[in-house]
């Protein structure tokens, strides 16, 4: 029986550079606490390769499903949430294509322009 792991979140550079941003300074100032430090936590977030694949390996899943961390694309604006979608779920596929029997993913949408 192969062992699926759903809804795991990742984050891209570009998220942390947009509406990611904040959360991640607040994180990173103490305001907001994560254990290990935020700069951990954005390192684990950002590896959809070796890191992660150890990571499963050691827990005994098989795949993981990869979504975009909150918050977010529902913040952002028209047709900025359009173009930095499609930088994400680029990235995503990505990673996919990388390692096709161990990741999937859900495509991160722009909600403000559905369009």
């Amino acid at each position: 029986m192969r062992i699926v792991a759903l809804e795991e979140h990742f984050a891209t550079k570009q998220f942390f550079e947009g509406p990611g941003r904040e959360h991640f300074e607040r994180m990173a100032s103490g305001s907001q606490r994560f254990p290990g430090g935020a700069g951990r936590l954005a390192e684990r977030l950002s590896d959809v390769a070796s890191g992660r694949i150890a990571e499963m390996d050691a827990a005994g899943i098989d795949v993981q499903v990869l979504s975009l961390t909150a918050p977010g694309l529902e913040q952002v604006p028209g047709s900025d949430a359009v173009a930095l979608a499609r930088a994400i779920n680029d990235d995503l596929a990505a990673a996919i294509g990388d390692h096709p029997q161990r990741l999937a993913g859900f495509a991160a949408l722009p909600t403000a322009d559905p369009a």
